[in-house]
């Protein structure tokens, strides 16, 4: 079996007031296509995944439409492990659905 490992994403992060959900987007594009390419059987984001605890809606809708993404165009699971910025009841969003 071949995991992708990622962490720490941070995703809705400020930097000096100036948002970098634009390159964090590109960068999912790009893990996206490395699960692709390396034909990956599961994806394991281990923590912070947000950058805060109550992330911007943008920041979901970034995330929600990666998962989209992986689990439904490639059929990869994913294994989403909460952090310390992170809300388990906010990462918990749809797990009925995805079941």
């Amino acid at each position: 079996m071949k995991f992708i490992h990622t962490s720490d994403w941070h995703l809705g992060r400020l930097f000096h007031n100036v948002s970098l959900l634009d390159d964090q987007q590109h960068l999912l594009d790009q893990v996206f296509h490395h699960l692709q390419e390396q034909e990956a059987d599961a994806l394991v984001v281990a923590g912070d995944i947000y950058d805060r605890s109550v992330p911007p809606a943008t920041a979901v809708e970034v995330l929600d439409e990666f998962l989209h993404r992986v689990i439904q165009e490639l059929r990869i699971p994913v294994i989403l492990i909460p952090g310390n910025h992170d809300s388990a009841e906010r990462l918990g969003f749809g797990s009925r659905q995805l079941q």
